[in-house]
């Protein structure tokens, strides 16, 4: 079947996820934690951080899992009430940090007018927050090309799971098999295959390496700069 919409992931896919992520994770833990740098990268090497690489290990929580997985890392020993606290302000309390440090991978814009052009529907699937994932598109000025930002907290169950495959094609109309996911871990290939997508195409600009995806995807390029191009080979 023809491929007529694209889903992408956001962090490592769309945004440069070691530049952006790395120092403000660290800045968060340092405030909250009331900590040095070496104890918030101890902190974060809880949820997959590698300090000799200085970068997210591939399929670690901090290359995709999701807010509350990600704090339930940080602090495991938060229950009720106070974790539900420091979720929302991980999510809601450093709009200052994500103006400072988020970083697009490439020109986003460009691209996803190429796509729209190619009559492409477009939506981003991530596993982090509503409002942050549309702050963060917002902020790089592309979140008007989208049809939708799916979101951790706007399924049931997030990646893998495949319900964010099924939620864009009850918003576009369009058939599971007539979409492409577009990620860089391992969960977005699943969640393409869980949610009967027609593509599961991997990117290498995130934290995977060829050997920890390629045998998932489809069809593995460098980047989305390259998903054009693949498209119209097809």
């Amino acid at each position: 079947m023809k491929i007529q919409g694209v889903l992408f992931d956001k962090d490592g896919t769309l945004i440069e996820v070691n530049a952006t992520w790395v120092p403000i994770y660290r800045e968060i833990l340092k405030e909250l934690c009331a900590t040095d740098d070496a104890g918030a990268e101890a902190l974060m090497q809880r949820a997959g951080y590698d300090p000799a690489k200085g970068k997210f290990a591939a399929g670690s929580l901090l290359a995709g899992g999701t807010t509350r997985q990600i704090a339930a890392s940080f602090w495991p020993d938060l229950k009720g009430e106070a974790f539900e606290a420091r979720v929302h302000h991980m999510d809601h309390g450093y709009t200052y940090l994500v103006r400072d440090k988020l970083t697009p991978l490439m020109p986003l814009e460009p691209l996803l007018i190429e796509l729209r052009g190619m009559g492409l529907k477009l939506g981003v699937a991530t596993n982090d927050s509503h409002v942050s994932a549309k702050a963060h598109m917002a902020h790089v000025g592309v979140i008007d090309h989208f049809d939708d930002i799916i979101a951790a907290d706007t399924v049931a169950v997030p990646k893998p799971s495949g319900n964010m495959i099924a939620k864009f094609a009850e918003i576009t109309g369009l058939p599971a098999a007539s979409l492409a996911m577009v990620g860089d871990n391992h969960h977005d290939m699943e969640e393409a295959r869980a949610g009967g997508a027609g593509l599961a195409i991997a990117v290498l600009s995130g934290n995977a390496a060829r050997e920890d995806i390629a045998h998932l995807a489809d069809y593995t390029i460098e980047s989305v700069a390259d998903l054009p191009a693949l498209l119209r080979s097809l």
